[in-house]
């Protein structure tokens, strides 16, 4: 019986863990899923209702729970009673499904790692040599610790037919996947990082991440999956179903009576797919028809979903065998969407180049935007937010998007010293809540990842001494995104006056060597109030201040850091209101409020320019705002600053290229854009969240004809 258990699991390894082998057939055109209610706890799930008054739940995102799983649930005397913790506490292999899961975890972060230094133009020999020996080592470690888990689970499948020895060998195939392409990775690592190298090791994670889920004591979790009774038998079915960042073909049974799931592993499966339907046939079968797989357009506001034409399929219970119209693919695959939609699409063109990134650095002319041209560019639009420099990995992130722009729960990084863009994981959508104004979920996907809000706008920022990105756009936490692991890590409670809802049109967040600071809405929208995060601690502490401090305004606000004088600049507008002029400081010392009231604050006031976003230079000791001021003739138009040695507006001659659209400068763009100073180079970057467009320049404000307003 061993014997037969491993020639299955020796048959596994010729799948694919990342992608089934063949196209399926699609009819219609690309659409878009409809929305569901929000306020209910779970949504997407699956419920199925016996006569008897008994019944079977799975699949959903529960909006409330850490993880974002509804788990399994039985429905007894009419209400839904979860059982995940005794499916766990009586799983035979819960310690291996810990350590396969934890292994998964620590393989992506090792991929991290490897791209980043790929991408940094460190790769190769000899620039990145002592980090390629880390990252080998690091890679044949774990490859140590995989094949010690691999004969675990192949003395617990020795100890005799049972369904635990079933589960065992059936993640000894994914091992032995993960295992072969480890050891071509830990070969090649120390003579340099690949993008057909990277590629490996995203598949020994995928195929690390599906030996943890044979090993699960219920199935991964998935969306818009259904749940049948096939009666015959007197078992419930569940196929395939979307994870958000992929789809499934795999066969789960649930067994009422013993109360345990089962994976079945049939040769051949129907194409990964959700928002199917089962049918019990009453003689031992289900029928499957229908389904959607990915799109993966481009396009504005275009649907992400297709229909399948390749149906009907029938599963055979007792067989575990299924039959259709073609052989389908290999089961227990994943579908993931492609093109810019998966990292291993920014990977593509020549190799990353730090040389030929600083000369053309070095030779930026001075006052003129110059727009930067990665191969390759991230999409969709990603709209209604901002920008944000890690100085401390030289990167630029952006955690934008939202309303009708790109939903996803990705972060992406520019890398400025190679001129490239990183998408750390494969994107992830909310199903009909796509494009939605402010209507995306709350909590976590299973990956526990954040939604997007309906605009991140300005409520995120990098926190120096935590080294990590902070997000407090959700109304009950502030999550946490670790640049070195790529990936959302945690989230904590935010204090009661930061928790609002929409809170993220106003909670406007600014860097500062004291740390992050959040300028939000007071009590009634009486005044403003202020935090200040402490990194050691981790929890906001509210900053008391002195003086009228006004209250950020949606759409018509924001606040920098001014480096020379150690205090916090915020310039607010009413709603849909023109600007007054006015600017107001906070001494980060003495906790001071007061309005600057700029000597002409007069000619600032009444014109009709966007007051949204905004960057303080300290080399011309200027807050260059993302404003082009209205034309004045043929020329450039230009450019809205304020300066706070003079406390005064100005106005800078700072040239551009143009386009069909207009100016090429970040400041051309309405709240979806950025900018940040690089104090290494002493240049002044900008991102258009619009078009990902990448503009640098060099300000020198001696020879900008830097004049005041009038």
């Amino acid at each position: 019986m061993v014997r037969v258990l491993l020639a299955v699991a020796g048959a596994m390894m010729l799948a694919s863990p990342v992608q089934a082998a063949a196209e399926p057939p699609t009819k219609g055109k690309p659409y878009r899923l409809p929305s569901v209610d929000l306020k209910s706890r779970v949504i997407w799930g699956a419920e199925c209702r016996r006569p008897d008054g008994t019944g079977l739940a799975f699949g959903g995102q529960d909006q409330e729970a850490d993880d974002g799983r509804p788990h399994t649930r039985l429905l007894q005397d009419g209400q839904w009673v979860s059982m995940a913790d005794d499916l766990r506490s009586g799983s035979p292999l819960r310690r291996w499904h810990a350590e396969a899961g934890a292994l998964a975890r620590r393989q992506a972060m090792l991929l991290a790692s490897a791209r980043a230094t790929y991408l940094d133009g460190l790769g190769s020999p000899p620039q990145g040599l002592s980090l390629l020996e880390m990252l080998a080592e690091d890679q044949r470690g774990m490859l140590a610790e995989l094949q010690g888990l691999a004969d675990g689970l192949r003395k617990a499948s020795a100890e005799g037919p049972s369904p635990a020895a079933t589960l065992a060998v059936a993640a000894i195939g994914r091992l032995q996947q993960a295992e072969v392409r480890m050891r071509e990775v830990a070969d090649g690592l120390a003579r340099g990082v690949s993008p057909d190298g990277l590629r490996l090791m995203r598949a020994a994670q995928v195929a690390m991440e599906q030996a943890a889920d044979a090993l699960g004591a219920e199935p991964p979790p998935r969306t818009l999956s259904p749940v049948v009774y096939e009666p015959k038998t007197g078992l419930y079915i569940l196929f395939g179903g979307d994870h958000f960042d992929y789809l499934m073909n795999d066969t789960w049974v649930f067994e009422p009576k013993a109360r345990r799931w089962r994976q079945a592993h049939p040769p051949t499966a129907p194409w990964p797919r959700a928002n199917h339907t089962l049918e019990a046939k009453g003689d031992g079968t289900v029928v499957l028809t229908g389904g959607y797989t990915y799109a993966s357009t481009t396009e504005y506001m275009s649907g992400q979903y297709v229909n399948l034409a390749d149906g009907p399929w029938t599963y055979d219970v007792a067989a575990q065998r299924w039959s259709g119209p073609s052989d389908g693919t290999a089961a227990d695959t994943r579908t993931y969407r492609t093109g810019p939609f998966r990292p291993e699409y920014f990977l593509e063109g020549p190799p990353p180049d730090p040389m030929a990134q600083a000369k053309v650095l070095a030779d930026l002319p001075v006052n003129r935007w110059v727009r930067l041209r990665p191969p390759r560019v991230p999409r969709q639009n990603r709209d209604w937010g901002t920008v944000r420099l890690d100085p401390d990995r030289d990167q630029i992130l952006v955690w934008s998007g939202g309303h009708c722009a790109h939903g996803g729960t990705d972060v992406l990084h520019y890398h400025l010293g190679t001129n490239r863009w990183e998408l750390p994981y494969p994107v992830a959508f909310p199903l009909g809540q796509l494009y939605g104004n402010t209507a995306y979920p709350d909590g976590v996907t299973f990956n526990r990842r954040p939604w997007v809000t309906g605009h991140t706008y300005q409520s995120y920022a990098y926190a120096p001494g935590l080294e990590a990105l902070l997000f407090v756009g959700r109304p009950r936490y502030t999550y946490v995104y670790d640049p070195d692991a790529a990936d959302w890590t945690g989230r904590f409670e935010k204090p009661p006056a930061m928790v609002y809802n929409s809170c993220f049109y106003t909670l406007t967040l600014a860097a500062t060597p004291h740390g992050v600071t959040c300028w939000g809405q007071g009590p009634r929208r009486e005044r403003g109030r202020m935090h200040r995060f402490d990194a050691e601690a981790r929890v906001w502490r509210p900053v008391e201040v002195e003086g009228d401090l006004p209250e950020p305004a949606v759409d018509f606000s924001t606040m920098v850091y001014d480096a020379r004088r150690d205090r916090l600049l915020m310039l607010r507008t009413g709603y849909g209101k023109v600007p007054d002029g006015q600017v107001y400081a906070l001494d980060l010392a003495t906790r001071r409020v007061r309005a600057l009231d700029p000597s002409n604050r007069e000619a600032a006031a009444g014109r009709k320019v966007t007051i949204d976003r905004a960057c303080y230079v300290p080399s011309a000791d200027l807050m260059l705002l993302c404003t082009l001021l209205p034309a004045d003739g043929d020329g450039p138009r230009r450019h809205l600053a304020y300066d706070p040695a003079a406390n005064r507006w100005v106005s800078l001659r700072i040239g551009y290229e143009k386009d069909d659209r207009g100016p090429l400068a970040p400041t051309a763009v309405r709240r979806s854009v950025g900018l940040v100073w690089d104090g290494e180079r002493g240049l002044v970057w900008g991102i258009d969240t619009h078009r990902l467009r990448v503009f640098v320049l060099r300000l020198d404000s001696e020879t900008a004809d830097l004049e005041p307003l009038r």
